[in-house]
């Protein structure tokens, strides 16, 4: 089991790099326009390895209305919420309500799929969660400033999505686990998700409105940092997520899978020198405890 949660880490780390690829192109070019192109790679990506490994026989007609209505509530309405929010709260307090997926998730799979955890597991829960929030929260210094602080348009309705999209991302995972515990392969059905999904986003392209289209003209530079964030962030990051998915608990998965916020910070450091505050150190102290108690059971 302990391979699946390292596997749901690594997810956490996809995401935290294709975030800061992502970060200035939703601004560049708009959240909406980003995500279309970024789902139109990652489907064609997804399916051609799909189809080399030939696994689409692992799909029925019996899971398939579930994966694509999970992928529907999950990367449809779930991203689009997400960049939204983003374009209006940025990526810090964005981070900090998405963080609200996993316990989401793990309230949903308690209620719904009637999984148990062991004490341990949700001390270890908590103790993540709590530690993702410390360190987002407190993690921005007083010379640290950033155009990601600003706010654009309402701040109550940027938080109203960002808590959207978290409670949308652990309803698509819930729908998700029994369809993977009976032998479905994850590739093939994230492969199905985001077609679905890009295929749904497309039909925004024909609304004429300035939240719909992009901002600036699309460049190769644009295409291929694009299509790099949405390798990492989707067609790595979603497919390890799965596979964890799979194996080990939904909510033990879905806390591991939100430290990426932490992750970012750090890489932030690495990339710019600008040190995390001590409230970043803190919370991730906070989380690696919590870590450790979910691996020591």
């Amino acid at each position: 089991m302990t391979i699946y949660y390292i596997i749901a880490i690594l997810a956490a780390l996809s995401w935290a790099f294709a975030s800061l690829i992502s970060a200035d192109l939703t601004r560049e070019i708009g959240a909406l326009a980003f995500n279309r192109i970024r789902l139109f790679f990652v489907s064609l990506m997804l399916i051609g390895y799909t189809t080399y490994i030939d696994t689409w026989h692992t799909l029925n007609t019996n899971t398939l209305t579930i994966i694509l209505i999970s992928g529907v509530i999950g990367i449809f309405l779930g991203d689009t919420l997400l960049f939204m929010a983003l374009q209006r709260i940025g990526p810090r307090r964005n981070n900090i309500l998405f963080a609200l997926a996993a316990p989401f998730t793990v309230l949903l799979n308690i209620v719904l799929l009637n999984e148990v955890m062991s004490l341990l597991n949700l001390i270890g829960c908590i103790g993540v969660f709590c530690g993702v929030v410390i360190a987002i929260m407190y993690g921005k210094t007083k010379n640290n400033e950033h155009r990601w602080e600003m706010i654009e348009g309402s701040l109550s309705i940027g938080i109203l999505m960002g808590i959207s999209a978290a409670l949308c991302q652990a309803i698509g995972l819930i729908m998700m686990k029994p369809i993977l515990v009976s032998g479905v392969d994850p590739i093939a059905s994230a492969a199905l998700r985001t077609t679905i999904s890009f295929v749904l986003l497309s039909s925004t392209f024909l609304i004429k409105s300035p939240n719909f289209i992009s901002k600036n003209k699309i460049n190769f530079s644009i295409i291929f940092k694009t299509i790099l964030s949405g390798f990492l962030g989707m067609a790595l990051g979603m497919s390890l997520l799965l596979i964890a998915l799979q194996k080990a608990d939904a909510g033990i998965v879905a806390t591991l899978s939100s430290t990426s916020p932490i992750m970012i910070l750090f890489l932030i450091w690495i990339l710019t020198n600008k040190k995390p505050s001590l409230g970043a150190w803190i919370g991730t102290m906070v989380a690696l405890v919590g870590t450790g108690l979910i691996f020591i059971y």
